[in-house]
């Protein structure tokens, strides 16, 4: 189970933060979710759900 959370704005630092499943940039809110054993960050609670439930099964834990 994640939450929402506020990332921070800066306008002396680029914001370079992207949704794990889907790859689109998270501008200001973002759902936050420990899911294979790491915090990730997700644009919806419906992308966390599809990661847990697809994308893990399928391809394993993503390589950082």
């Amino acid at each position: 189970m994640g939450e929402w959370k506020h990332g921070e704005i800066s306008y002396l630092k680029a914001n370079r933060a992207a949704c794990d499943l889907c790859g689109h940039p998270i501008a200001r809110r973002y759902w936050a979710a420990t899911t294979g054993g790491a915090e990730r960050m997700f644009c919806s609670p419906e992308h966390e759900q599809l990661y847990e439930t697809y994308w893990l099964p399928r391809y394993g834990r993503k390589v950082t």
